[in-house]
């Protein structure tokens, strides 16, 4: 392994990226809980980095629990990252049932109608004419930030019951009043770095990867629901049985 040359393919500072390493030693074990981690001439020279470098990555864990300095006695292990992992929905059920489960922050509302954005628009035949409602949010759970979103509703969909649309996640709304008119509901998954916007959001360096999840929904031809959402990358995991179907 060559550091210099992997350092070098990120965009983020030095010491973002050894945090990053030293926080994969603690999460497989590699440095178990309560263990001394080795000192500071050892992992300069095993990470290839200098000890100013190490000192600014011992900072971040250390702000995040992670580790515990001691002057005399060493840097020790205090616990594994407490990381809670998102199952994504694979279905229109899975969507309504995640979306009830997150707490919501609106950080923008549009105050007009406004037209969907070409590059939110569905690649096939699908009418995305008209006006929308459109909201920027946060998505928490037990208020740390999970999901960065854009929404698009319908406008004439939101005006049948506004307050409960801008109160709540919109799936869920969508699907209590309108299930049974819906007629086609696609989503699409992909891996992109954070923008400056959903990095601030979402409480992670710039550049970051995020999982995108793209989806719309339906009514007829009308295209009456588009969100576009920013997820941490080390926050999700996906399940499918591979079996499935093949018996």
């Amino acid at each position: 392994m060559d550091p210099e040359n992997i350092y070098g393919r990120s965009p983020q500072p030095l010491y973002l990226q050894v945090a990053v390493i030293m926080r994969r030693y603690i999460e497989s074990g590699v440095w178990p809980e309560f263990s001394k981690i080795p000192p500071l001439e050892e992992l300069a020279d095993t990470l290839q980095v200098s000890r100013t470098t190490l000192r600014q990555a011992f900072a971040i864990l250390e702000s995040e629990g992670l580790i515990e300095r001691s002057r005399g006695s060493g840097t020790f292990v205090r616990r594994k990252p407490s990381v809670t992992r998102i199952a994504l929905p694979t279905t229109w059920n899975d969507v309504v049932t995640l979306s009830r489960s997150l707490g919501t922050t609106t950080i923008k509302e549009s105050t007009d109608n406004i037209a969907l954005p070409n590059h939110l628009r569905p690649d096939d035949e699908s009418n995305c004419s008209g006006r929308y409602q459109y909201w920027k949010r946060i998505h928490t759970d037990h208020d740390r930030p999970y999901f960065f979103t854009e929404v698009y509703l319908a406008r004439e969909i939101y005006l049948l019951n506004p307050k409960k649309y801008r109160n709540s996640t919109v799936a869920p709304v969508l699907d209590e009043l309108h299930r049974h008119e819906i007629t086609k509901a696609k989503q699409f998954l992909s891996i992109i770095e954070a923008g400056s916007e959903s990095a601030l959001a979402l409480q992670i360096p710039l550049s970051s990867p995020v999982v995108q999840l793209y989806r719309y929904a339906c009514i007829g031809q009308r295209v009456v629901y588009v969100a576009r959402m920013e997820i941490p990358s080390r926050l999700v995991q996906m399940e499918h049985d591979l079996l499935r179907g093949s018996q």
